[in-house]
């Protein structure tokens, strides 16, 4: 298998607070760069380099005010991946490289949320994307994670100010800090419901795999993120099922942003001895592979396999779902993946870099997800409200009820059924069994090791496990 030398590729959402990846920069410069691209100098584009040299040296001598040549630069590096209308093609200034490469150290403070832009929205449709950073998802164990923040939610303000129109880069800067300091983010959630929260940040150490028994024969795995570290992590877990003579599996990829592309095809591997994982496709030769499975698998055929999906789960996490799924080796259930299809590469300029977006790749049978997402194979819808319990929601949302219910109280049967008496009397209308979820969540949120699975309120790894049970363990 062919393997990419000097530079990193990776299926993953962009420029997220924690994103895990390491970063390989190198010296290149702009000529090295187009020449890597089998860019043809011809006449139009010597003619429009032309150009913006002659347009860049005019403003720098002749604005009205003097403009450091940097930030100039960065400007029209900007505005060059701006025309791509692809939020995952950008430049990277030297402060945005050594806050990823920080990162990957583990040597930031940060709130601990994966964010997004989509560059489409509709100002007259208040169902469709906003014009806002949106939060992919929390990472487990975060201030962000424990403030209950969601996925789905957008970013509105930070320190009071507005987010609209801010970058991912923007609002990841704004963001970061020193860990113990504190950032107000107010955030949207739905179309509008808006509460503000005060996250302290922390150093934010990024886990990749949780895992455990069910029983005593089904094991579960849940993937969080594709890492350097997750493959052998999963390797260590899946020999650990072994030794505890498991008969089935259930991989949890659920708001899974993705990762390292040579991360989820070494893991993919575990679960084939043949045959396509993933391929790549682009205008550029090289750029096109694929991704075969060597010889020798961890995981045998005779382990039936459940895949569980939310719109959270992205990029690598869909790489790996759609080979389970095209090549009948699992059964998806939850629901349409995020639909994140596109493979970018970093490279170095100087101490600044740029993240281009290369290729697309495809699943198995050769179909492209990108912006279309994995449809399950079993869905599990999410709740439907009325008005009236989307304006109770709001308002327990708005009021924290739920968080400092959970803060205060033992939470005993009584106390809960208690508590839902008093809401009543505020005339909030959520059944019974929603506000126990809301607590239920709210409270595993605010320990440090958290359940690795709830069966008794996660309707998709409920219905995983009646699957398995029901087949059973044959497919």
């Amino acid at each position: 298998m062919k393997r990419k030398k000097e530079r990193l590729i990776w299926a993953g959402i962009t420029s997220s607070l924690t994103l895990a990846v390491i970063i390989l920069i190198f010296t290149v410069s702009v000529t090295s760069v187009s020449a890597q691209n089998n860019y043809s100098y011809n006449r139009d584009v010597e003619k429009y380099m032309n150009l913006l040299k002659n347009a860049y040296y005019y403003v720098l001598n002749n604005y009205i005010d003097e403009i450091p040549p940097e930030e100039l630069f960065k400007g029209a590096m900007d505005g060059l991946f701006e025309s791509l209308d692809d939020p995952y093609s950008v430049y990277l200034d030297e402060t945005e490289v050594q806050s990823l490469t920080d990162t990957t150290q583990g040597k930031f403070g940060g709130v601990g949320l994966y964010i997004s832009k989509s560059t489409i929205f509709d100002e007259d449709n208040p169902y469709g994307r906003k014009p806002y950073v949106e939060v992919v998802s929390p990472i487990e164990g975060t201030p962000a994670y424990r403030a209950g923040i969601h996925s789905g939610d957008y970013i509105y303000k930070i320190n009071g100010e507005t987010a609209k129109d801010l970058s991912t880069n923007d609002v990841s800067n704004l963001l970061r800090g020193e860990a113990g300091t504190p950032v107000d983010v107010t955030f949207l959630r739905g179309d509008n419901i808006t509460f503000d929260v005060t996250l302290k940040r922390a150093n934010i150490e990024i886990p990749t795999v949780k895992e455990a028994m069910i029983g005593d024969d089904i094991g579960y795995l849940r993937i969080i993120q594709f890492t350097p570290f997750t493959a052998q992590r999963i390797e260590d877990a899946l020999r650990e099922f072994k030794k505890n003579k498991y008969r089935a599996m259930v991989i949890d990829l659920r708001g899974n942003p993705g990762g390292l592309l040579s991360s989820v095809v070494e893991i993919a591997d575990y679960f084939f001895s043949d045959g396509v994982i993933v391929s790549t496709k682009s205008r550029i030769e090289g750029e096109n592979e694929i991704y075969n499975a060597k010889r020798g698998k961890i995981v045998d055929n005779d382990i039936p396999i459940t895949v569980l999906i939310d719109n959270g789960s992205a990029s690598a996490s869909e790489i790996l779902t759609g080979a389970l799924k095209d090549r009948e080796r699992a059964v998806v259930i939850g629901q349409t993946s995020y639909g994140k299809g596109s493979v970018q590469t970093m490279v170095g300029l100087g101490q600044s870099a740029i993240k281009l977006t290369m290729a697309r790749y495809y699943t198995p049978s050769g179909v492209s997800i990108d912006k279309v997402g994995i449809e399950p194979d079993i869905e599990i819808k999410l709740p439907e409200y009325s008005d009236d319990e989307l304006e109770s929601y709001a308002q327990i949302i708005e009021k924290n009820l739920i968080r400092e219910f959970v803060i205060k109280d033992n939470l005993t049967e009584q106390s809960i059924n208690s508590f839902i008496e008093d809401l009543r009397s505020d005339e909030i209308v959520l059944s019974n069994d929603t506000i126990k979820r809301l607590i239920n969540s709210e409270s595993n949120r605010m320990v440090d090791n958290p359940p690795v699975y709830d069966l008794q309120y996660d309707e998709s790894l409920i219905k995983a496990v009646e699957l398995i049970k029901e087949k059973n363990y044959e497919f």
